[in-house]
């Protein structure tokens, strides 16, 4: 009995294993054009940062098309307001969608039909490209 107990436990990792790591990953900001972006504006949890500057947009944007998240089953919400919040404004009516983030869960609005886990060093990044152009304004 004790043998089928560890058996039944160590298949039940192996699925969990799966089932966690082939969730899809995707860039959700790969296909915007850099160059169609006039506005990028930050709320996260230390403060708040905008910019029109071309350079801090294309370093913050390239950060963004790189980074990927995955697709995730769960998707509520872990607090009502936003930790982070990504808006881009875009020339000649570009339609730019914004990311809200809360926790780990990343929602993209206009709503789409999945929500997104974003990954461990997501918070750390956006703060110090924020601080980093923060004081460089100053």
């Amino acid at each position: 009995m004790k043998k089928i107990l560890i058996a039944i436990s160590i298949i039940f990792i192996i699925v969990s294993i799966r089932i966690f790591h082939s969730s899809t990953k995707v860039k959700l900001f790969e296909n915007i054009d850099i160059e169609r972006v006039d506005q990028i504006s930050i709320s996260y949890i230390g403060g708040t940062f905008s910019t029109k500057d071309k350079s801090q947009i294309s370093e913050i944007m390239n950060y963004l098309k790189n980074v990927q998240f995955s697709e995730r089953s769960d998707n509520n919400a872990p607090n009502t307001t936003p930790d982070v919040l990504i808006g881009l404004s875009g020339k000649d009516n570009y339609d730019i969608p914004c990311l809200k983030i809360y926790g780990d869960l990343a929602r993209v609005v206009p709503e789409q039909e999945h929500d997104y886990t974003i990954p461990d060093d997501f918070y750390r990044e956006i703060e110090s490209l924020c601080k980093k152009y923060k004081e460089a304004n100053n």
